[in-house]
């Protein structure tokens, strides 16, 4: 039996890294089973292969880590949210970095006031974490416009996307892209949370307004594609906002829960068509609403809600990036939920990443004994992970060799 274990296993390399029939291994056998093998740089592994590796060497704190999406002042202080002016990095900082693996930190208008101070924060926070970050920021244009709307930055903005969406063109939509990224690639950004992909369907939409490209759906749709593209094409991962749709209320769901009372249907010709063109130029992320769709699930916000993050974005949609909620601090979620156990209940509707949680702390311990306790599956961790760190890999943020 021995002289063939070397055989068998020769076999299973060669299934397993796909070579070609002149790359196979030689086997050279004698009465002793001798192999000779070629050079090892003769054996490749797909980048799927091999980020499926590094996830299985990956810690069960540091796959839980990549959930979240942080602020510096979560960083700062991980126990409860107590301001987020930090404009560096410090000690506690970095230490919160190494013990809890975030995946992303956003920065905020009280994180940004010079050129060279933004690019020495954005340095700090990627030399300190072990697991290459993202970096993101909102940067829409217009009201919202961290750098853009920033006295110290150098950085120009670029207007409201509605006056962008009166001129019918969407390659100015896609300069615009093109625009944003090549200023947050010098700040050391890699991810705009934008473009906004709301149709503007409620003229007393107050919280949206001109930050959606129009009325039209399907102009609204050609803008956000190109934007996408924009951004992707110079460097800097797209985050498509804010599903299922925010053009229809009239209130502000930073304060509390917000009911939209459209049918599926009137969704599907309407509200998902920006979306559906963001999936089709293959947009990095797409950020979910706290919004309360009464048609599919009455009693959670969008967020917390299987039924519409797994069955309409991913299964009906058929979307496969990453998925981040819209920011933990906000009133539709700290009004009504605990933290930890929104938390929890977001990655179980199928949410890859929580974005700024309140209590970073207790999210994340939530989080990670909801895993040991069986509540989540590691395997559902896992494929959030393998979606979070393709991203970084097909933007060059993580190399793997």
């Amino acid at each position: 039996m021995k002289k063939y274990i070397g055989v068998i296993l020769v076999l299973l390399l060669m299934i397993l890294t796909g070579c070609s029939k002149e790359e196979q291994l030689f086997i050279q056998m004698s009465e002793h089973a001798e192999m000779q093998l070629l050079p090892e740089s003769r054996i490749r592994m797909t980048q799927e292969q091999l980020l499926e590796a590094y996830i299985q060497s990956m810690s069960l704190e540091e796959k839980v880590g990549q959930l979240f999406y942080v602020t510096i002042g979560n960083l700062e202080s991980p126990e409860l949210e107590r301001g987020n002016q930090y404009t560096e990095l410090s000690e506690r900082g970095k230490s919160t970095l190494h013990q809890y693996y975030p995946g992303g930190v956003i920065l905020m208008g009280g994180n940004i006031q010079t050129d060279s101070q933004v690019s020495v924060l954005t340095t700090a926070l990627q030399e300190n974490s072990e697991i290459p970050l993202f970096i993101g920021v909102d940067e829409e244009g217009g009201t919202v416009s961290r750098l853009g709307n920033a006295g110290g930055i150098s950085m120009g903005n670029v207007g409201t996307m509605r006056e962008i969406g009166d001129t019918g063109d969407p390659v100015q939509a896609y300069e615009t892209g093109e625009f944003l990224a090549d200023g947050l690639v010098s700040f050391g950004f890699n991810m705009d949370f934008a473009p906004v992909a709301d149709v503007l369907t409620n003229s007393n939409n107050y919280e949206i307004g001109p930050r959606s490209f129009g009325t039209d759906a399907s102009l609204t749709a050609a803008m956000v594609s190109a934007e996408v593209q924009g951004l992707q094409a110079n460097g800097v991962s797209a985050v498509a906002k804010h599903f299922p749709g925010h053009g229809g209320v009239i209130g502000n769901s930073h304060n509390n829960l917000q009911y939209v009372e459209t049918s599926i249907e009137e969704l599907r010709q309407v509200e998902f068509l920006p979306f559906q063109a963001a999936i089709q130029s293959d947009t990095d992320a797409i950020l979910i609403s706290h919004l309360v769709l009464t048609a599919i699930e009455p009693e959670r916000p969008s967020t917390l809600s299987q039924s519409v993050v797994t069955g309409l974005l991913r299964d009906e949609l058929g979307y496969e990036g990453v998925v981040i909620t819209d920011s933990f601090q906000m009133g539709s979620i700290t009004e009504n939920y605990n933290q930890s156990e929104a938390a929890v209940l977001a990655v179980q509707a199928g949410c890859d990443m929580v974005l700024m949680p309140m209590e970073y702390s207790a999210c994340y311990q939530g989080v990670l004994e909801a895993v040991r306790n069986g509540t989540i599956s590691e395997e559902q961790i896992d494929e959030a992970c393998f979606r979070i760190l393709a991203a970084k890999i097909k933007r060059g943020i993580l190399t793997l060799e």
